[in-house]
């Protein structure tokens, strides 16, 4: 299990793994920020209007 001078051996894949997982939870983040907007746009587009010709 130990290298050739007795030091344990540092496995790189959990770091990708890591990263990835980050990435992953940037992407989500962004993601969402996104479609918020959207949706608020969409619905001041359709909101009414606040000028009503009331006789």
């Amino acid at each position: 299990m130990n290298g050739p001078n007795g030091k344990p051996r540092r496995y790189t894949w959990p770091w990708f793994v890591l990263a990835v997982f980050l990435l992953g939870v940037a992407l989500a983040i962004l993601w969402m920020i996104f479609e918020v907007q959207t949706i608020r746009q969409e619905r001041n587009l359709n909101a009414p209007s606040s000028t009503n010709s009331a006789p």
